[in-house]
C-alpha cells in the first residue's frame, strides 16, 4: 500500500513538473516575440580619454566626465580638462571613480588617490586630505570607488579601498573614518568584512547604508544604532560571492547588487533579516540573461528602468514582463552601441542615457534626438528588412505595411509585434514572386495586392494566403512596371520602362497603350515615364522621366489625348525636361509634383505653375511628397526631411541627427496611414513616425556667461587685471576703467540635444534697442563704450526653436577717464565752491562795511527827513491857511485887474509922453556934464605931473569948482526925474 502510495505520488510530481515545464517553454517561447525597446545610440567625440568611469550633471547643466586620464566637463560642444599636475590646487590623481553632486550643489570627485570637490567660484579643484592622525603609517594612495550622501545627518558617506568607510562632514569640515558611536577607533576595524571597500547604498527608508567589499559577504550598517550585519550571497554552485562592485535601491524595498564574476542578486531588504530574492547569471540557454556575470553597474533611472552595465557584455535593460534582460551590443547600424564593454551609465535632467564605455568613450541615448524609426537590414537585429533599397508602401486591411524592396522582394512589416514577412522569389516554387526587384503594389481588390517588378511582370498576391499568381499580357509591354494606380471606373494604369502607359481592364485582361508617336501631336513625347495618378475630377496625370507634365483629361480617356504641360510663357518656370518622381493632389485641389527643380503647383484650371516654398527646402531635388491630416506637407529630398506648414508659410528640415537614415531617400518612396504614420523609404531602409506625435525639445538651454577676455587675453579669478575676484559664471558686476576699452564676452547654452544648432542673442542695454540674433556665434566683443553702466544679457534656443525666457545677465560699468571721474569733479566742484565762497565772502565784507556807512548816512538823512518833514508839515499848515487867503486876494486881484486894466491904457500913454521928454531932458543935460567932466579930467593930469605942492593945491581947487558945477546939473536933473515920478 505504501509502495503503491508513493508511486502515484512520484508520477504526480512527474506529471506535475512535465506540466511546469511546458508552461515554462510555453512563456519562454512567447517571450522570444517581445522585442526590445529601440534604443538609437549617437557618439561624442573629443575626450581626452575614451575609458569611462563616471557621469554627473551639476545644477548649472554642465556633464561632468570622470576617465582614465582626466575630469571632463563638457558643455555640448567644448570639453574643459581638469588634470593631476603636482599643483595643490589640482587633482591628486588623474584616474577618475566616481562622481557626485550633493544637495549643497558641491560636486565631489573620487579618484585613485583621494578625495576632492570643484570650487565653483575659483574655477578650481580642491583635494579633502583625510586626518592623518588616524592613519599614520599608510602610505598606500587613498583610492574612493564610491561615496553616498546622508543629507539628514549633514556628511558624505564614502567608501576607501584603503581606508574603509570615511566620513565627511558639511559641519566641522572635517574628513575621518567613521566611528562606532562612543568609540575613537575607526569602526573597519573590526565592524566590516573587509577594508577594500567598493559600493554604498543608503536605504532612506530603513535607515541602513549597504556596504560591498572585495572581500565575501554584503554589509550593511544600521545608522541609528551603528549595528553591522552581513549576508551571504551563493551563486549558482552554492558558493559565496565575492567582490561586490555595485548596488542600487529599487522601490525602496529591494536591493540590487552587481559582482564582480557573478552576475546580479536581488535582496528583499524591508525585511529586519533581508532576504535574497533572485540570482541573474548568464544562461547560454536563455536569450534573455545576462551576456556574461562580469557586473560594472547596475543603474535605476527616473522611469525606474534597471540598467546593468557589464565588461565585454555590452548594456542590459532589464524587463518585468520576462523577469529578463534586453541586450545592446555593437552591431552594424548606425545607431549601435560603439563598445561591448561598458562601465557606467547615467541618465540626465532631460533623460537622456549617457552610456560609458571602456574604450570608446561616450555613447548617448537622446529621447529628442532620434524623432524617426528607423528600420533595415541588419544582422545583428531581431526585426530586419530583406534588403535596405525601398521602392514602394502598402498598407493592408489588417495594418500592416508592405515595402517594396529592389532586390529583397516583398517585406510584410506588423508595426505592432514589430515582425517582418519576407516574400521573395524562390527557385522551384511555382507560386513565388517573379523578382525580387519589386518597383510598386497596388491593392485592386479586397485582399488581392497587384506588385510591379522590374524585369518580372506583375505578381499578384493573396493579402491571406500570401500565395503569388502572374498577370502577363501577350504584348510584353508590362515586363518592368514603375507605378499602378486604379481610376475610378475600375482600370487599372501602369507606367512601364520604355513601354510609355498602359491601361489595363482587369475583368477581361486586356491591355491598351498609349506610347509616343510622331504623326499623332497628341500621344505622349517619350516612352519613358514614371510616375501616374488620377486626381479627384478624374483626369491621369502622367509624369515623365525625361519629358515633363502630362495630363489625359477624363473626357479624353477613350481617345488617349495628352496634352505635354509645357511650362513657358505665362508660368513661372520650365521643368519640361525634368523626371516628375511623383504627382500629389493636396488638400486645395492643386497638384504637387516632386521633380528635381523643387516642388511644383499646378493649379488645374488655369495650367499656371509655381515653383513652391523655392529657397527654403535643404534641397531642390524632391523625391516624394505627402499632405497630413493638418494640412502640412511632408517633403521628402535627397537626404532630408522637410516638414512645410502653409498657414504659417514656415519650414522644419530634419536631418540623420533626428534619426533619419543618413543616404538618400528614393523616388515616390512615401505613404501615410490613416492614423497619421507616415513610411518613407530610402536607399538604408524606411523611416517610420507618427506625424502628429514627432519629440519636441520643449527646454530651453541652460544659459551661462563663460569667459572674459581683455584685448583678446583671457581675464582669471584675482590676476593682474584684477576684474574679478571670482569665475565669470558667478560675478553678478565688472567694473573696467577707461583704459580697459576692449574686452570680450562668451557664453554657452547648455542643451546636449544636437547643441550645433543652438542659436544665440544678445543685448547690451544702455547701448542696444533690440536683441542681436547672431545664430551660433557664442561670443561678442565691445570697445570704446562710453562710460556709464550697462547691463549684457544672453538667451539661447535649442535645436527646435525654443528661446530661453530667462537671460543670463552681467552688470558693466565703464569708469570715466580720470578728469571725469566723480572726485575730479568734486575737486573742480569744490575748488570752483571755494572761489565762490571767499567772492562772496569778501562781497559780504564789502556789503557790510557799504552797510555800516549807509546806516549813518540813513540815520542822517532820517534827521534831516523828519526835520524836514516836520517843516513840511508846518509850510503845509501855513500853505493851508494861506489858501484860503490868497483866495479872497485873488478874487480882488481879480477885480482890480479889470481896473487896471482901464488905467494902464491911460498911463501907458501918459508915461510915453513924459518918456519923450526924458529923453530930450536926458540929451540937453548930457552936453551940460560933459564940459564940467572934461576939465577935471584935464585938471586931474595937470595934477599928477605936478611937483610942487602949492602948484597942485590950485589945481584941486579948479577941480572942486568943476565938480560943484557938476553936482549942480546933476541935481537938477535929478529934480526934474522925481518930479516926473511923483506925477507918475
Amino acid at each position: 500500500m505504501y509502495l503503491q502510495q508513493l508511486y502515484i505520488r512520484r508520477v504526480f510530481n512527474i506529471c506535475v513538473l512535465m506540466f511546469l515545464g511546458v508552461q515554462m517553454a510555453v512563456a519562454k517561447l512567447d517571450s522570444l516575440s517581445i522585442q526590445a525597446p529601440r534604443l538609437n545610440f549617437h557618439h561624442i567625440d573629443g575626450l581626452n580619454n575614451n575609458k569611462i568611469t563616471a557621469f554627473c550633471q551639476d545644477h548649472d547643466g554642465y556633464m561632468w566626465i570622470g576617465t582614465y586620464n582626466g575630469l571632463h566637463r563638457y558643455d555640448g560642444q567644448n570639453y574643459r580638462l581638469f588634470l593631476h599636475n603636482g599643483d595643490s590646487s589640482a587633482l591628486k590623481s588623474s584616474r577618475i571613480k566616481c562622481l557626485l553632486e550633493d544637495s549643497r550643489k558641491t560636486l565631489w570627485v573620487g579618484s585613485m588617490d583621494g578625495l576632492s570637490r570643484y570650487v565653483l567660484t575659483q574655477d578650481r579643484i580642491e583635494t579633502i586630505e583625510v586626518e592623518q592622525r588616524y592613519f599614520p603609517d599608510l602610505q598606500s594612495p587613498n583610492i574612493i570607488l564610491d561615496f553616498v550622501e546622508d543629507p539628514e545627518r549633514e556628511r558624505l558617506l564614502v567608501a576607501s579601498f584603503t581606508e574603509g568607510l570615511l566620513v565627511y562632514d558639511y559641519r566641522s569640515d572635517r574628513f575621518y573614518p567613521y566611528f562606532e558611536a562612543g568609540n575613537e577607533a575607526p569602526l573597519f576595524n573590526y565592524a566590516f568584512s573587509s577594508l577594500e571597500l567598493r559600493a554604498l547604498a543608503l536605504d532612506h527608508k530603513h535607515q541602513r547604508l549597504w556596504v560591498g567589499s572585495s572581500a565575501k559577504y554584503l554589509n550593511y550598517l544600521d545608522l541609528e544604532t551603528d549595528e553591522v550585519g552581513k549576508i551571504g550571497l551563493l551563486d549558482e554552485n552554492g558558493h559565496v560571492v565575492e567582490d561586490i562592485v555595485s548596488l542600487e535601491i529599487v522601490n525602496e524595498n529591494n536591493l540590487w547588487v552587481g559582482t564582480l564574476e557573478k552576475g546580479v542578486f536581488v535582496i528583499d531588504i524591508s525585511k529586519k533579516k533581508p532576504v535574497v530574492l533572485h540570482h541573474y547569471y548568464h544562461d547560454r540557454g536563455d536569450p534573455f540573461s545576462l551576456r556574461n556575470n562580469f557586473v560594472t553597474q547596475i543603474y535605476l533611472d527616473k522611469e525606474k528602468r534597471i540598467w546593468v552595465c557589464n565588461d565585454n557584455g555590452g548594456l542590459h535593460l532589464y524587463d518585468a514582463q520576462i523577469d529578463g534582460f534586453h541586450s545592446y551590443i555593437p552591431d552594424s547600424s548606425p545607431n549601435s552601441i560603439t563598445n561591448i564593454s561598458i562601465r557606467c551609465v547615467y541618465q540626465d535632467q532631460q533623460n537622456r542615457l549617457w552610456v560609458g564605455t571602456a574604450l570608446e568613450g561616450v555613447d548617448i541615448v537622446d529621447p529628442l534626438l532620434y524623432k524617426f524609426q528607423h528600420l533595415q537590414k541588419t544582422y545583428s537585429q531581431k526585426v530586419n528588412l530583406s534588403n535596405n533599397i525601398i521602392r514602394y508602401f502598402h498598407e493592408d486591411s489588417e495594418g500592416r505595411m508592405w515595402i517594396a524592396t529592389d532586390g529583397g522582394g516583398v517585406n510584410i512589416f506588423d508595426p505592432i509585434d514589430k515582425t517582418v514577412e519576407v516574400l521573395k522569389w524562390e527557385e522551384g516554387k511555382n507560386h513565388s514572386l517573379s523578382s525580387d526587384a519589386v518597383l510598386t503594389m497596388l491593392e485592386v481588390e479586397e485582399g488581392e495586392v497587384w506588385v510591379g517588378t522590374w524585369k518580372g511582370g506583375i505578381n499578384i498576391i493573396d493579402e491571406k494566403t500570401l500565395e503569388v499568381s502572374f498577370f502577363q499580357p501577350e504584348n510584353g509591354a508590362l515586363k518592368s512596371v514603375f507605378e499602378l494606380i486604379q481610376d475610378k471606373e475600375g482600370m487599372i494604369w501602369a507606367t512601364s520602362f520604355g513601354q510609355g502607359v498602359q491601361r489595363i481592364d482587369p475583368t477581361t485582361g486586356q491591355v491598351k497603350s498609349y506610347l509616343h508617336d510622331r504623326k499623332d501631336p497628341n500621344s505622349l513625347k517619350s516612352n519613358l515615364t514614371f510616375a501616374l495618378f488620377e486626381d479627384s475630377q478624374g483626369n491621369i496625370w502622367v509624369g515623365g522621366a525625361t519629358s515633363g507634365l502630362y495630363i489625359l483629361r477624363h473626357e479624353n480617356k477613350g481617345s488617349g489625348k495628352f496634352e505635354q504641360l509645357q511650362f513657358k510663357t505665362g508660368r513661372p518656370l520650365d521643368i519640361a525636361n525634368d523626371w516628375v518622381a511623383q504627382i500629389y493632389e493636396g488638400n486645395d485641389q492643386n497638384i504637387y509634383c516632386a521633380t528635381s527643380s523643387g516642388l511644383i503647383k499646378v493649379d488645374p484650371e488655369t495650367m499656371l505653375f509655381e515653383n513652391v516654398i523655392k529657397g527654403k527646402l535643404p534641397s531642390h531635388d524632391i523625391r516624394s511628397i505627402l499632405q497630413d491630416k493638418r494640412g502640412r506637407f511632408w517633403i521628402a529630398s535627397v537626404n532630408k526631411l522637410s516638414q512645410y506648414d502653409p498657414l504659417a508659410d514656415s519650414v522644419i528640415s530634419y536631418t540623420y541627427r533626428d534619426g533619419l537614415q543618413n543616404d538618400e531617400f528614393t523616388k515616390n518612396a512615401a505613404y501615410i496611414c490613416q492614423d497619421g504614420v507616415i513610411y518613407l523609404g530610402g536607399t538604408q531602409g524606411v523611416n517610420y513616425f507618427d506625424s502628429e506625435n514627432i519629440p519636441f525639445n520643449e527646454c530651453p538651454p541652460q544659459v551661462h556667461i563663460t569667459g572674459l577676455k581683455l584685448f583678446n587675453k583671457v581675464v582669471e579669478p584675482n590676476d593682474s587685471t584684477g576684474l574679478i575676484q571670482e569665475h565669470i559664471s558667478t560675478v553678478d558686476e565688472i567694473t573696467f576703467d577707461n583704459e580697459q576699452w576692449r574686452f570680450t564676452l562668451s557664453y554657452i547654452g547648455l542643451n546636449y540635444t544636437s547643441p550645433e544648432y543652438n542659436a544665440y542673442a544678445f543685448m547690451l542695454e544702455g547701448l542696444d534697442t533690440d536683441w542681436n540674433y547672431v545664430g551660433n556665434q557664442k561670443e561678442v566683443t565691445y570697445s570704446h563704450l562710453p562710460f556709464g553702466q550697462y547691463v549684457f544679457k544672453v538667451k539661447a534656443a535649442n535645436n527646435d526653436g525654443v528661446w530661453q525666457e530667462s537671460p543670463a545677465s552681467i552688470r558693466i560699468i565703464i569708469l570715466p577717464p580720470w578728469w571725469l571721474t566723480w572726485w575730479a569733479i568734486s575737486a573742480v566742484v569744490i575748488l570752483a565752491g571755494l572761489i565762490i565762497y571767499a567772492f562772496i565772502r569778501w562781497r559780504i565784507f564789502k556789503i557790510s562795511i557799504r552797510e555800516q556807512q549807509l546806516k549813518v548816512m540813513v540815520k542822517e538823512r532820517t534827521a534831516q527827513l523828519s526835520e524836514k518833514n516836520k517843516e513840511l508839515k508846518d509850510l503845509n499848515l501855513a500853505i493851508t491857511d494861506q489858501a484860503e487867503e490868497l483866495k479872497a486876494y485873488n478874487d480882488a486881484l481879480n477885480e482890480m485887474n479889470e481896473k487896471l486894466e482901464e488905467l494902464v491904457e491911460i498911463r501907458t500913454q501918459e508915461i510915453r509922453d513924459k518918456n519923450s521928454k526924458l529923453t530930450k531932458f536926458a540929451f540937453d543935460n548930457a552936453h551940460r556934464v560933459r564940459g564940467p567932466l572934461t576939465r577935471i579930467m584935464g585938471l586931474m593930469s595937470l595934477i599928477k605931473k605936478e611937483s610942487e605942492f602949492d602948484q597942485r593945491e590950485f589945481w584941486i581947487e579948479k577941480v572942486a569948482e568943476a565938480s560943484k558945477e557938476m553936482d549942480d546939473i546933476t541935481r537938477d536933473m535929478g529934480s526934474e526925474i522925481d518930479s516926473h515920478l511923483k506925477e507918475e
